[in-house]
C-alpha cells in the first residue's frame, strides 16, 4: 500500500480517496477507519484537573512566562506542549500572530487596522491583542 499527501490551500477540510483494484473487506475496513478518525483534542490543565480541550472551543494560545496556556469562553489551560509543536498539530483556523501567541480566527470578532501598519485583533471572551509586524504579512493573507 502507497500512502500519498497532496497539499492544497484551497481544500476546507481534509479529504481522503482510496484507489484500489477492486472493493474488498481490507478496503472497506480501511475506510471505516479513516470515517472513524476524530482528530486528538488537546489535554488542558487547571487547578490540578485536567480537561481535554475541543480545538473549536479555543480562542487563544500564548506563552507568559516560559509557559503554553489556552484561553477558552470558560477558563484559562496550562498546555504542556510548545507553540511550535501546536502550530504544526492545529487546524488551518488557527494563525500565529506573533512569537508568543496563536489565535483561532473563527473566534475573531474584529481587526483595528491603523496608520502605523499595526493590526490590533479583538477575540472572543473580551480578549484583545496585537499582531507583531513580522506576522502581518502572513495575517493578512490569511485573513483578508
Amino acid at each position: 500500500m502507497r500512502v500519498n499527501f497532496i497539499q492544497d490551500k484551497e481544500a476546507d477540510d481534509i479529504s481522503v480517496i482510496v484507489h484500489a483494484p477492486s472493493r474488498t473487506k481490507d478496503v472497506d475496513e480501511l475506510m471505516e477507519a479513516i470515517k472513524g478518525f476524530v482528530p486528538s483534542p488537546l489535554s488542558g490543565y487547571s487547578e490540578g484537573i485536567v480537561t481535554k480541550l475541543n480545538k473549536d472551543t479555543i480562542i487563544r494560545i500564548y506563552s507568559k512566562d516560559k509557559r503554553v496556556y489556552a484561553d477558552t469562553l470558560d477558563d484559562s489551560y496550562l498546555i504542556k506542549s510548545t507553540l511550535y509543536q501546536l502550530e504544526d498539530d492545529l487546524p488551518r483556523q488557527f494563525v500565529r500572530i506573533s512569537n508568543s501567541e496563536i489565535v483561532n480566527t473563527d473566534k475573531i470578532i474584529r481587526l483595528d487596522l491603523n496608520l502605523a501598519g499595526t493590526i490590533m485583533v479583538y477575540l472572543q471572551g473580551d480578549i484583545r491583542t496585537r499582531v507583531s509586524r513580522r506576522y502581518i504579512s502572513k495575517v493578512k493573507e490569511v485573513l483578508m
